[in-house]
C-alpha cells in the first residue's frame, strides 16, 4: 500500500482488480485499499444492470459509510459515445480526487488486462497530471478459468495466445495454427463460428468451454458440440491446449 507518510493533496486513485467473481480469491491488498477508500467507483454497462464486481466486494466489506459512484461505459464500438462514457467517468474521479477523497475503482479481473479502467488512468492524468495512481492486481479470468479446468497454459517452450475471438476468420485460424495455448475471449456471441472453426482445425476435442468463472453459476463444459447454438453469458471463454 502507499506509504500513510507520503503528502498529497489530492486524493489516491485506486485501480482494485477484484477477481472472476470469488469473494476469496479478493487479495489482501485489495481488501486493505477498499477498506481504505472514502469512494467505490462501480464501472457498469448501462445504469439498470448489476455490477458483478460490487457484488464480489459487498461480501467482504461495509460499504455503509461509503460513497459509491457509477461509471457508466455503453456496450458500443461507436468511438464518439466511448469517448463521451469515459470523459465522464474520468471527470467524476478526477472532481473527487480533487475534494481529497481516495477512490478505489473495481473491476473484474485484472485493472490492466482487456479493462475498462486502463482507458481512464490517461484521461485522469490529464485532468490531474499530478494525480497519484496505484494499480492492484487481481487474479484474471484467464488464470482463473485455466485453475477451474485443470488445463496448464504454458509449459516449457509453449506459446500462449490470449484473443477475443472477434478475430476476423483467417487472422484466428492462423492464431490456432501458429500457438500452443489459445484463450479465446468474447465467445458468446459467435460460439458457432469459433465451434466450426475448431472442428475444421480439427482442434474441437482439444478445447474447454467456461462461463462464470469463481461465480455461483460457474460451469466447465469440454463437449463443446452440446453448446451449439446455445445463448452464452458474456463473462465465457474457451480454452484450447493442443
Amino acid at each position: 500500500m502507499t506509504n500513510a507518510s507520503r503528502i498529497t493533496h489530492h486524493g489516491i486513485l485506486y485501480g482494485v482488480g477484484v477477481g472472476p467473481g470469488d469473494p476469496e480469491l479478493l487479495t489482501l491488498k485489495a481488501v486493505r485499499a477498499l477498506k481504505a477508500a472514502d469512494v467505490i467507483a462501480i464501472p457498469k454497462s448501462k445504469e439498470e444492470s448489476d455490477s458483478i464486481a460490487i457484488s464480489i466486494v459487498k461480501g467482504i466489506v461495509d460499504l455503509s459509510n461509503k460513497e459509491t459512484v457509477e461509471l457508466i461505459f455503453p456496450m458500443t464500438k461507436d468511438k464518439e459515445i466511448l469517448r463521451r462514457a469515459r470523459g465522464d467517468a474520468a471527470a467524476a474521479i478526477a472532481d473527487r480526487l480533487k475534494a481529497g477523497k481516495n477512490v478505489a475503482c473495481i473491476t473484474l479481473g485484472d485493472p490492466m488486462f482487456y479493462s475498462t479502467f486502463s482507458y481512464l488512468v490517461p484521461l485522469v492524468r490529464e485532468k490531474l497530471p499530478k494525480a497519484e495512481i496505484e494499480i492492484i492486481p487481481g487474479i484474471s479470468s484467464v488464470m482463473a478459468s485455466a485453475a477451474a479446468a485443470v488445463i496448464p497454459l504454458a509449459e516449457a517452450d509453449e506459446r500462449l495466445a490470449v484473443i477475443p475471438a472477434t478475430y476476423e476468420t483467417e487472422k484466428l485460424r492462423n492464431v490456432l495454427n501458429d500457438f500452443d495455448t489459445i484463450v479465446l475471449m468474447k465467445v458468446n456471441k459467435i460460439f458457432d463460428k469459433v465451434l466450426s472453426l475448431l472442428s475444421e482445425s480439427g482442434l474441437k476435442n482439444r478445447a474447454v468451454f467456461v462461463e462464470r468463472c469463481g461465480g455461483d453459476k460457474e460451469r466447465v463444459v469440454r463437449n463443446l458440440e452440446s453448446l451449439r447454438g446455445e445463448r452464452l453469458d458474456y463473462l465465457s471463454m474457451v480454452i484450447v491446449k493442443k
